[in-house]
């Protein structure tokens, strides 16, 4: 029995082995931690406002593409995908569909999109509008005509995303296109 025992303890252990070292980031054990939801804070009131994972996201006012006012602080309660992009932009491009997508399935489940249009940025007026038609975009879309609020953000780079929980905490940062896999991942595991 003991034999037995420790030749199990041996297999389990060489399995881990295999899966941290040979399978790495496809392993079954970086899925199950990947998997894992953010942990709600206590007090998050009481964290400093910046751009930094654990910061609450800074607050801004603008208008959608209706003239209807969207403020960030509105949407406390729900999790929160903050995205910057511009119509000229290829990579935002290939990304919208997915957030399309991914919004239709979670926006019942306390979940919005907010994605800022870098008006400032685009070659002519009404290009953003074309693009929003054209992708058939239902989320929201504020315009950031006077391009204050990606200058907060420190927007740097075509797209910047901001995952945001349901009290308003910045819990990832990506500079970049992202891949729906990606996206689904970090829009579940926001509390």
């Amino acid at each position: 029995m003991k034999k037995f025992l420790l030749g199990a303890a041996v297999i389990v252990l060489l399995l881990f082995i295999v899966d941290k070292t040979i399978l790495k980031d496809k392993g079954v054990v970086e899925q199950a931690e990947q998997m894992q939801k953010y942990e709600k804070i206590e007090n998050p009131e009481d964290l400093p406002v910046g751009l930094e994972k654990g910061n609450l996201a800074p607050d801004f006012e603008l208008t959608d593409m209706d003239g209807n006012p969207v403020k960030l602080s509105d949407l406390r309660g729900k999790a929160v995908l903050l995205n910057f992009w511009a119509s000229w932009c290829p990579p935002c491009r290939a990304e919208m569909p997915h957030m399309e997508k991914l919004y239709n399935k979670y926006k019942n489940e306390n979940f919005d999109i907010v994605a800022v249009n870098l008006t400032n940025t685009e070659k002519s007026s009404g290009d953003a509008e074309k693009f929003v038609e054209e992708l058939g975009l239902t989320f929201t879309i504020p315009m950031d005509e006077k391009g204050v609020v990606g200058a907060d953000y420190e927007v740097l780079a075509y797209p910047t995303s901001y995952f945001i929980d349901s009290d308003g905490v910045i819990r990832a940062k990506v500079l970049g296109a992202l891949n729906e896999e990606y996206m689904e991942k970090e829009i579940t595991k926001l509390p």
